[in-house]
Formats: C-alpha cells, sequence, structure tokens
C-alpha cells in the first residue's frame, strides 16, 4: 500500500439493526422488524470507510478483540480496503456491540451498546511511524490517552488532526489545542462550552485551539465559521431509510474534500450529500456512496 492518506485512531465496532414501528414494549406481543441489517460500526471506523469508498487511502488504529464481534468488524474494514495492519486484536477481550432500533418512516435510532473489556490503547514505536507518515489523524474520542499522544506525535510531524467531537468527554481540554479540524454534533457546542447562541459556541470551540470549527445539523446540512459568523450550507433530500452512521459519513468526506484541497463551501457540499446519500439503506454503512454517485446528488440538485 502507498502512504496512507488518513489514520482514524478510535471505536470500532459490530453493529445489529432492525427497522421497528415504534418503541419496543416490555412483555408485549413479539415485533415484527421490517427489516434487519449486521454492519460494521464506530465513529472513526465508519468516517475511513467513507473515505475509502470515495477513494482515498486510510488505516485504522484501534483495539479489538477475537470475538465474533472483533472478527466481524476487522474483516469487513478489510473488505472495504481499509489497512488493518497497525490493530491491536486482545485474546479473550469483548469488542463494542451494538443493537439499533431504527424507526420506520423516519429513520430515527436508539442505539443500546455493549462498551465491551477491551480496555485501554498503548501506542509503540511502529504506531507512530504509522500515524506520522500521514496528511491527517482523525480521532473520535475513544482511548482518549492514546489520542492525545497520538496528536502530540502528528503535530510535531506536520499532519493535521481532525476530531469527531458528539459530545464532552474527559480530557477533551487537553486535546483541542492540538486539534486542526473540529466537527461536532448539533449539540456539542453549547453542551461544551455553555453557550446556547451558535456563533459565540463556535467561537469559543476555535479558541480553543482548532482553525476549523464545523457542526453537523442533520437534515439541515451543516454550517462552518468564517470571519467568526457561521455559514450554513443546506443538506439534501434523499428518502430517508436510517440515520445511524451519517455524521460519521460526513467526517469522512469532509476529510476527503480537505485533501483535495477544495474550498470550505465545496467541502461542506460534498460532506452534506455523502452524509444524506448514507442514510438511504439500512446501517452505518449501508448507502455509503462512491465520488461518482455524490457528485451526481450535488448536480441534480444543485
Amino acid at each position: 500500500m502507498d502512504a496512507l492518506e488518513v489514520v482514524g485512531l478510535g471505536y470500532a465496532g459490530w453493529d445489529y439493526l432492525g427497522i421497528v414501528p415504534g418503541p419496543p414494549v416490555f412483555d408485549a406481543d413479539t415485533m415484527t422488524l421490517a427489516g434487519f441489517a449486521r454492519c460494521g460500526g464506530g465513529p472513526a471506523a465508519t468516517a475511513l470507510v467513507a473515505l475509502a469508498r470515495l477513494g482515498a487511502e486510510v488505516g485504522y488504529l484501534g483495539v479489538l478483540g477475537d470475538d465474533e464481534s472483533g472478527c466481524l468488524a476487522l474483516a469487513d474494514l478489510c473488505r472495504e480496503g481499509v489497512d488493518t495492519s497497525q490493530v491491536v486484536v486482545r485474546p479473550g477481550a469483548r469488542s463494542h456491540t451494538c443493537l439499533v432500533l431504527v424507526e420506520a418512516g423516519t429513520g430515527r435510532r436508539s442505539i443500546l451498546c455493549d462498551r465491551g473489556t477491551l480496555g485501554d490503547l498503548s501506542l509503540t514505536d511502529p504506531h507512530r511511524r504509522y500515524i506520522t507518515q500521514a496528511r491527517f489523524l482523525h480521532l473520535d474520542g475513544q482511548f482518549m490517552p492514546a489520542a492525545i499522544t497520538a496528536a502530540h506525535w502528528a503535530q510535531d510531524a506536520g499532519v493535521r488532526v481532525c476530531v469527531d467531537a458528539n459530545r464532552p468527554r474527559h480530557r477533551l481540554d487537553e486535546l483541542l489545542p492540538l486539534v486542526d479540524v473540529l466537527i461536532t454534533s448539533t449539540s456539542f457546542p453549547a453542551a461544551y462550552t455553555g453557550h446556547d447562541d451558535l456563533p459565540r459556541a463556535m467561537q469559543a470551540l476555535r479558541a480553543r485551539g482548532p482553525e476549523t470549527v464545523v457542526v453537523t445539523l442533520g437534515s439541515e446540512g451543516c454550517a462552518y465559521l468564517k470571519d467568526d459568523q457561521p455559514v450554513h450550507v443546506p443538506g439534501f433530500a434523499v428518502d430517508v431509510v436510517d440515520t445511524t452512521g451519517a455524521g460519521d459519513a460526513f467526517h469522512g468526506a469532509y476529510l476527503f474534500g480537505l485533501l483535495q484541497g477544495w474550498e470550505a463551501a465545496e467541502i461542506a457540499r460534498m460532506a452534506n450529500a455523502v452524509a444524506a446519500l448514507n442514510c438511504r439503506a439500512l446501517g452505518g454503512r449501508g448507502g455509503l456512496p462512491t465520488l461518482a454517485e455524490a457528485r451526481a446528488l450535488m448536480a441534480a440538485q444543485g
């Protein structure tokens, strides 16, 4: 494999997903699923798969067990073209496994997760070489001590650091000064900064260190900070089956745009398109598009 463009360090797991008509009721009649799927999951891992589908060279760094979920998650990454040469497989450990209930008609989901028994990720010299030969390091807050170390290594080597921030986490204050690109969920800016006003919250986040701050807004698209004011980029309309993994797909596509050197507005449009298209099918990676498919949606909806 050629030198990697993006190394992702973080969460990878295995998901079981079912489409349900509504919330389950305990001790009621058996509920019939309108659809069922098994799929690899995790923010960092799914972002890498999105990148690979778009044509980037990527690698995953993290911990998996040798149980069924771990073996399936690892095989899925390999099948998608993600390099897994530096993955730590921990014998006897239980990998991350999630049950995802998806609401029929809306695509909203409820996730029930077994966090497993993987423990921490201990980085080694080979991991350092692996990280510092890439152009970007993508983190999702999993294995936070390792993430902070990896971000220091990346910064020293001139590798840009991107972080997926979906909720406040322990030691995030230490990580943010090392971050170049911060992409957050809709709720994160207010939850982390205490500011309900989006412009003020995004400004406060940029003051912590990141040069680029982007907030995903679900079906409404996203906003990025330009000259201290958010620029809203509308989303794309698709027939939604499942919103699982839409944010992860967005992160991967945003990184792809950065790799190409595109302007901020064009990167945001591409990321919105990829996120929307991923909602077409059941599973966090079920609808991930190719670059041609993403461009076709962008052209069709202007």
